[in-house]
């Protein structure tokens, strides 16, 4: 991700918040009315900054995070292999002993799509 945008939706005063949208240059749109509004109180998270351009820095800076969280949504959307491996198993039942589960996380290889390849 290389920019985010914000953009500030209004101010509730009854909260004392501000609500947020975000997008960024990876989300499938750059707008951020497209996406998820967020509730942050400024002045209670940040109590110490009355820079408003440093205010505004912060909160963007965790957008990035909420932006990326919309891209994989986006990505899991577009991922018709695992849909169809959900849809499969709708309506079985599982059973797993607890201590072969514990366990298994140190075997399981874990990959993203995303995953950048080093020879």
């Amino acid at each position: 991700m290389n920019t985010i945008k914000m953009k500030i939706k209004k101010y509730d005063e009854e909260s004392n918040s501000i609500i947020v949208c975000f997008s960024s240059d990876e989300t499938t749109t750059n707008n951020p009315d497209d996406y998820t509004e967020y509730a942050f109180q400024p002045t209670e998270m940040y109590p110490d900054i009355t820079d408003m351009e440093m205010l505004k820095k912060r909160i963007a800076d965790q957008g990035i995070a909420l932006a990326n969280q919309q891209k994989a949504k986006e990505d899991a959307k577009q991922n018709t292999t695992m849909i169809n491996a959900w849809k499969a198993v709708v309506g079985q039942t599982f059973e797993y002993s607890v201590n072969d589960i514990i366990n298994s996380h140190s075997e399981l290889e874990v990959t993203y799509v995303n995953e950048v390849q080093i020879p």
